[in-house]
């Protein structure tokens, strides 16, 4: 339990208020943007450099 909460607090500067968004589909897409704000941006351009083919799909939402 304590590692959840760690992540939790880890994620909480990063996303919205209960914003989980790990399996929305891809028409959910306003709503991956909106919750990561200003990071959206950010985590594509990661994604796309370092994982262009989507192979280890940590957040599936983020398409790079």
């Amino acid at each position: 339990m304590a590692w959840c909460r760690a992540y939790d607090a880890a994620l909480r500067p990063h996303t919205d208020e209960a914003g989980y968004v790990n399996f929305l589909s891809d028409d959910d897409q306003g709503r991956v943007r909106a919750n990561y704000r200003q990071n959206h941006e950010r985590l594509v351009e990661t994604k796309r450099r370092y994982d262009p083919g989507n192979l280890f799909r940590i957040n599936h939402n983020i398409t790079p």
